[in-house]
């Protein structure tokens, strides 16, 4: 009961700091509109490819190390924090004027240089409340993380309607990673402490070229698309999609961290039992499935009211561009099926070469671009960029483990059919009112035979089941 507990209240927090999250960018976008929000897209962009290609992850490391709770661990890992920072925040300046000339803006050059302070700030964050985290406390993380995205959104709040341009971006990032730090030095049980042990440095180094590696290939899977947006349309252009793709990405991201959390270590338990693996693999696969097709439909049915009520008409895309967004968002939760089962037995290749398959997706996205598409042609490319890359993926599980994979492709077979039926429906003249209800009740039965066939794990759920204890598996003290 106590890591269902803490299990829940990680995903209760992820929850409230992605929905505040949600409320900045509203605030945003309803104070700047469209053009200025495509320019605090490029601004984001610019730092969120840096921080993810510079991550060397110290902070996971502290947890899974056997020695991470030494006192020289900790000092080294702060080392490396603030070079990172230094090293992020040089890189900003660097690209200031670049960015700056790219966007035909002045004033967007020390936009990015101002940014560079948020890095170079973040590099001085306290790791006490990782490294507690050892011991599964988690309140420390959790207070930080949510104490930063409160002061975020209260900055937003504050400078949005008074502040008319993407700067407010600089000065919302700069509260967020004021309070982050802050609050970490706040909550640590140990002093701070700045070290630089040589064996330490270099399984640091170790273990995080790896990660920045991967930080490359998954900013490519995650913002590909935007990428190319910026690079073929208009700042206004950009700002819409950016706002219907963060708008659906969002929920799906938070789904799928919510499944690894609760799920890995559940599957990671029953390896030895052959039969209980089948059974937990076909559960997590028609619950995902199962919610994987009721987020698209509702995103088909209901984004674009969603973007109108919440950022306004200025923001709304096409009904075509919603629809493919939501099947790219819903492909992606079930792209989480056959990572968490790789992943549960120690097979990290597998979610590696499904991030490096979604780049076909990107790579079409940038021909459509270039040759003129508009974002339907686009959002349509990074839909079939996360077709490819759950084929993909599933190959893979079934070639490198030998499973039954059958429960997925049905599983992937009904979504996808739920899901064009439902976009024909849609798209389909008022006037064909026979093909138009044929297809609305082929996507309604997709719906209904997902949520039949998540009904029994229900009620499994709800009579409960013998759990057997979970520790988290510590890393060898060698490189």
């Amino acid at each position: 009961m106590a890591q269902v507990r803490s299990t829940l209240c990680v995903a209760i927090v992820q929850a409230a700091t992605e929905g505040l999250g949600l409320v900045r960018n509203v605030l945003l976008a309803r104070a700047l509109g469209p053009a200025e929000m495509g320019v605090v897209a490029v601004l984001t962009l610019t730092l969120s490819l840096l921080d993810m290609i510079s991550d060397f992850g110290p902070d996971r490391l502290l947890v899974q190390a056997e020695d991470g709770d030494r006192e020289e661990f900790q000092s080294t890992s702060h080392l490396l924090l603030l070079l990172r920072g230094g090293g992020t925040a040089g890189a900003l300046l660097l690209l200031a004027m670049p960015v700056g000339g790219y966007l035909g803006r002045a004033d967007a050059a020390w936009m990015i240089a101002a940014l560079a302070l948020v890095p170079l700030i973040r590099g001085a964050i306290h790791l006490d409340s990782k490294r507690v985290q050892r011991r599964l406390e988690f309140r420390g993380t959790m207070f930080i993380e949510l104490s930063a995205a409160c002061a975020a959104t209260a900055a937003a709040l504050v400078l949005a309607p008074r502040v008319p341009s993407a700067a407010v971006l600089v000065w919302v990032s700069l509260a967020q990673v004021v309070a982050l730090v802050g609050m970490s030095h706040v909550v640590a049980e140990r002093p701070y402490q700045v070290g630089a042990q040589r064996d330490v440095l270099n399984r640091l180094l170790s273990f995080g070229w790896p990660l920045a590696l991967n930080g490359v290939i998954m900013f490519g899977a995650l913002q590909g698309d935007r990428l190319v947006v910026m690079a073929s349309s208009s700042t206004a252009d950009l700002g819409r999609y950016a706002v219907a793709f963060q708008l659906t990405m969002v929920p799906a991201l938070l789904i799928s961290r919510v499944a690894s959390t609760v799920w890995l270590p559940w599957l990671s338990r029953s390896q030895s039992d052959t039969e209980q693996f089948r059974q937990r693999v076909k559960r997590v696969t028609e619950t995902l499935g199962g919610v994987a097709l009721g987020f698209s439909l509702g995103v088909l049915s209901l984004g674009n009211p969603a973007i109108r009520w919440l950022y306004g008409a200025g923001f709304v895309v096409s009904e075509s561009v919603m629809m493919w967004l939501g099947a790219m968002q819903g492909i992606r939760i079930l792209r989480a099926v056959p990572s968490l089962v790789a992943l549960s037995r120690a097979d990290s290749f597998n979610p590696l070469v499904s991030n490096l398959l979604r780049f076909a997706g990107i790579a079409a996205a940038a021909v459509a671009g270039m040759s003129g598409g508009d974002l339907s042609a686009i959002a349509a490319c990074g839909c079939g960029g996360e077709l490819v890359a759950l084929v993909g993926s599933v190959v893979l599980l079934q070639r490198r483990h030998q499973l039954d994979v059958r429960p997925i492709v049905r599983t992937s077979s009904n979504f996808v059919m739920g899901v064009l039926a439902a976009g024909l429906g849609r798209h389909v003249p008022a006037s064909l009112w026979g093909l138009n209800g044929i297809a609305l009740a082929v996507a309604g039965l997709c719906l209904v035979r997902s949520v039949w066939a998540v009904l029994p794990h229900c009620a499994v759920v709800s009579r409960g089941e013998p759990q057997a204890s979970y520790e988290p598996v510590l890393a060898k003290t060698g490189s």
